[in-house]
C-alpha cells in the first residue's frame, strides 16, 4: 500500500511525533534524552528550522516545528538516523529504532498552536512522571519559564506575548485541559490510562499495607475494592481497569 502523502501546512508549522519501534523505550535513560535534545538543537541550526516546543519521553518524542515541509522531512530523517546509530552502538544492537516515518499534523491557527504546546508540556504530567510541567527536565516548558532558551526559537516568544501578557498567565493556561484532538492521541491516551491505574495501585497497596500486586489481583474482595476506587476516580469501565490490573500483576 502506498504511503499517505503528507499534508502541507499553510503556516509551515507542524506537530511532529516519533515513536520507538514496537513501542520500545529507546530513550529510557536521562543521558539518552539529553543526547537526543543535543542532536535536535544541532540539526535545527544546520537545517534552519525553528523549534517551537518539544517533549522527549522514554518511548516517543513530540515537537512543534516551523519549517518548509521538504526541509522538515530531511531534518527529522537525519535527526532520528543519527540517534538510531548512537542507540544501537550504545546497546550493541542493530535494526530499526523508530517506528517507520515520523507522524506530522498541520497547525494552521494560533489557538491550535497554544493548545498543542500545552498538550506537549503536559505529557509527563498525564503519564504520572511529574506533578507539574516545570518538574520535567526534558521538555521545552523549562525554557518557556526561564531565561534559558537552549532549543526553542525566539520567534515563538513574540507569538506567546501577543496572547499572554505575562508568564504567570501562560503557566496557568497549562492547567486548563480541553478536548482538542491531536495526532496519535488514542494510542497515547491508552498509555496514560495505564499509568494512571498504576499510580492508583501503588497508593492503594501502600495505604493498606498489602504485600504484593498479586494479592490485589487474586483476592476477590480486595480486587473489587480496588476496581471500584479506580472507577470512581477515573470513570474508566471495569473491564479496562481489570485488564490493566492483570498487566501490572504479570509485570511484577
Amino acid at each position: 500500500m502506498p504511503r499517505q502523502r503528507r499534508q502541507k501546512s499553510g503556516t509551515d508549522v507542524y506537530h511532529v511525533v516519533s515513536r520507538g519501534n514496537n513501542k520500545q523505550h529507546m530513550l529510557a535513560e536521562d543521558s539518552d534524552k539529553r543526547y537526543y535534545i543535543g542532536i535536535m538543537k544541532k540539526k535545527a541550526v544546520k537545517y534552519n528550522v525553528e523549534i517551537y516546543a518539544y517533549c522527549v519521553m522514554s518511548n516517543h518524542i513530540h515537537m512543534i516545528i516551523k519549517s518548509d515541509l521538504k526541509i522538515l522531512s530531511a531534518y527529522m530523517k537525519e535527526l532520528n538516523f543519527d540517534y538510531a546509530i548512537y542507540h544501537n552502538v550504545k546497546n550493541g544492537k542493530c535494526g530499526h529504532v523508530f517506528q517507520g516515518r515520523f507522524y506530522s499534523s498541520c497547525i494552521e491557527t494560533e489557538a491550535y498552536l497554544f493548545s498543542c504546546i500545552r498538550y506537549l508540556h503536559n505529557n509527563p504530567v498525564r503519564a504520572y512522571i511529574v506533578s507539574d510541567i516545570l518538574e520535567y527536565p526534558y521538555s521545552s516548558a523549562g525554557e518557556y519559564f526561564s531565561e534559558r532558551h537552549a532549543c526553542i526559537s525566539d520567534h515563538i516568544f513574540t507569538i506567546i506575548r501577543e496572547r499572554f501578557p505575562n508568564k504567570k498567565d501562560f503557566y496557568e493556561f497549562h492547567n486548563i485541559f480541553d478536548n482538542q484532538e491531536f495526532i496519535d492521541i488514542e494510542d497515547e491516551k491508552s498509555e496514560y490510562d495505564f499509568q494512571r491505574i498504576k499510580f492508583i495501585l501503588n497508593e492503594f497497596i501502600e495505604e493498606r499495607n498489602i504485600a504484593t500486586v498479586k494479592i490485589v489481583k487474586n483476592v476477590p474482595l480486595i480486587r473489587n475494592q480496588f476496581v471500584e476506587k479506580c472507577m470512581e476516580e477515573t470513570k474508566m469501565p471495569r473491564k479496562k481497569i481489570e485488564n490493566f490490573l492483570k498487566m501490572l500483576e504479570e509485570s511484577t
